[in-house]
């Protein structure tokens, strides 16, 4: 039964963007760069001189008599940078013995002294860190990047350049550039691999700009507002905010690449196949005002022109909540390790039968609150295996340890609550439990967490049920080598059913999905959703604009492709092995997550919520 839990409520979430993968790590991070050009390796650094965190004055000439220098070029707000606090500390604890010094320069225009020197003790460093004013130092260097680090040799040399190691998650380090290259240096050998390329954020240099064409206020705040203010303030899951111009300026490099390759806003699904509600990809236009707006310098122009300040609903998304349930108590999280899947149960109490017509979720910390899932427990299991962790709830992978009733939805990065038809909700049976599924993410420090969410009703008498039906295929194995391995997944409609949402899901090698359907006696095929260019990180449930009828013995047919070949940066496995279905992220798996109500009304007697597998068709492979 626990296999075949692992495909349904959701458990779709489970690894989403989850660190398990070092693969995913160089998906992940589309700025990348070794440094400027200014200086070479081998080339002599000019001696300088910085006043730390302590107001102490720290000189390079000083530093390299004891030994080679390691300067790391950081930034307060880059949250790849937070993630090498505790390697960094390792690392100056280990090679500081042997004469090295750690230096972490700030040198964004916008990490103030006082904002480095609060920063640096909030994460805990046991290096030195300084603020490098008027970025002069990152210029004067070509760096780039944050984290970036530059080893200096004892004689001022410039012997090593680049990323610290190819893996922000520290439990999936296979290259430790950096460590290599100070053995190596104190070893009296040349280092083998002098260059690497650095990955994180890009760091914001102060410039003058000006305020002829496209401005801030006059044409980028209006598609900032609509399309990124959602995740991108106060309260939400976006690493900084984009609430005004100083913020959008401090970004704007990173706003121009990622809309250019279409990673923000993240929306998935191809024009044409389906029309969703809350569709938050941009226009052309959209993109190219944007670029056009940073590569002329992020000019502000007039703020008279510009748009009303979108107004937001509180700290919900969806208004006040009709119910609210919450962690019974809050959370710690480690800095360092793998990361942990925590269960909370959560009585409701409710005494009689409740219909769910939207859930809020609100992380208590979105800084490590990687994702949740709502899970319905009628029996009691929750609570037992709660009893026997002695944590603030229990622990277990990929599914909550029992075969629930069933789901009341997530959240996971990218997802935008959105409310079932007016009509409809999912089913809360009287005096249930909802175990709540944190999914927490390390940061590189000690984190705490009290997530909550937000429970709306149906209000319309005699609502009707929505289920949530698997087009699925667990039977597949994807060879070693394969660019473009195609499984397919069926599911047949039992009675005449309106579908409301789908949810399509796959793990690290998957390449895209395409769901159609087609109904008895016809030959006219239904695009449902076309994720053309599949991302493990980015997934959602998305929500038709007008429900989709599908008569009974229609056939939905998932076709997916999977990448297992070594051209793929996201494969988990060098050399890529076989791969089948499995709950681990370096597993995979083929579902499209139906969620539909009857046609007629009444409940769907066909179809269970996650029963039935059995009898429905399981799909075939190719």
């Amino acid at each position: 039964m626990r296999a075949l839990w692992a495909i349904v409520g959701l458990t779709a979430l489970a690894g989403i963007g989850s660190d398990q993968d070092p693969a995913m790590n160089r998906a992940n991070n589309v700025l990348s760069d070794v440094g400027g050009t200014h200086i070479k390796i081998g080339d002599r650094i000019k001696d300088f001189s910085v006043k730390d965190v302590s107001g102490k004055t720290v000189s390079l000439a000083a530093l390299r008599q004891k030994g080679p220098v390691a300067v790391v070029f950081m930034g307060t707000a880059c949250p790849v940078a937070q993630r090498y606090t505790v390697r960094l500390n390792q690392i100056s604890a280990e090679y500081g013995k042997k004469g090295v010094s750690v230096v972490a320069l700030f040198s964004n225009s916008e990490d103030t002294a006082q904002a480095v020197a609060k920063h640096s003790k909030e994460m805990g460093y046991k290096f030195i860190a300084a603020k490098d004013e008027r970025s002069s130092l990152a210029k004067q260097m070509g760096a780039t990047m944050t984290p970036q680090a530059y080893l200096i040799g004892k004689n001022g040399v410039l012997l090593y350049r680049g990323a610290i190691d190819d893996n922000r998650y520290e439990t999936r380090v296979a290259k430790r550039y950096l460590k290599d290259a100070l053995d190596q240096a104190l070893a009296g050998k040349s280092v083998k691999v002098a260059e690497a390329a650095a990955f994180g954020c890009t760091i914001h240099f102060p410039d003058e700009v000006s305020d002829d064409g496209v401005t801030y206020y006059s044409q980028v705040a209006a598609i900032i507002q609509a399309k990124c203010q959602p995740c991108h303030r106060p309260g939400q899951v976006a690493p900084f905010h984009l609430m005004n111009y100083a913020d959008a300026k401090q970004w704007a490099a990173e706003i121009k690449e990622y809309t250019q390759k279409r990673l923000m806003p993240p929306w998935k699904p191809e024009p044409g196949f389906g029309e969703f509600l809350g569709n938050r990809s941009l226009t052309e236009e959209e993109i190219r005002t944007i670029a056009e707006w940073v590569d002329h310098g992020a000019p502000a122009g007039d703020p008279n022109a510009a748009p009303p300040a979108r107004p937001y609903a509180g700290e919900w998304n969806l208004g006040k909540p009709d119910f609210v349930v919450e962690m019974p108590e809050e959370f710690e999280v480690g800095p360092t390790g793998e990361d942990e899947y925590r269960h909370f149960v959560i009585p409701t109490k409710f005494d009689k039968d409740v219909f769910i017509n939207a859930v809020d979720v609100m992380p208590g910390n979105p800084r490590t609150v990687h994702h949740v899932i709502l899970y319905v427990d009628v029996s009691g299991s929750g609570r037992r295996l709660d009893a026997r962790d002695p944590g603030p709830g229990y622990s277990a992978f990929g599914w909550p340890g029992f075969m629930p009733a069933g789901t009341l939805g997530g959240w996971a990065p990218g997802f935008t609550p959105t409310t079932l038809p007016s009509n409809s909700g999912y089913l809360l049976p009287k005096g249930a439990d909802i175990v709540m599924q944190v999914h927490y993410y390390r940061t590189g420090k000690t984190e705490r967490d009290r997530s909550k969410v937000g429970l709306y009703f149906t209000k319309t008498p005699s609502p009707k049920v929505v289920r949530v039906a698997p087009a699925i295929d667990f039977r597949f194995r994807i060879p070693p080598g394969a660019k473009n391995h195609i499984v397919t997944a069926q599911w047949t409609a039992p009675q005449d059913v309106d579908l409301v949402a789908i949810t399509p899901h796959m793990h690290l090698i998957g390449k895209s999905m395409k769901v159609t359907a087609k109904a008895p006696n016809s030959d006219k095929e239904i695009p449902l959703i076309y994720i053309k260019d599949w991302d493990f990180k980015w997934q959602d449930t998305y929500r038709y604009k007008e429900n989709i009828r599908l008569p009974k013995g229609t056939v939905v047919t998932a076709s997916a492709v999977y990448d297992n070949s070594a051209d793929n940066p996201r494969n988990p496995s060098n050399p890529p092995k076989w791969v089948g279905w499995g709950e681990k992220t370096t597993d995979e798996m083929c579902i499209a997550f139906l969620h539909m109500m009857a046609a007629d009304g009444k409940d769907l007697s066909g179809v269970e919520q996650f029963g039935g597998l059995e009898t429905q068709p399981g799909g075939r492979r190719e």
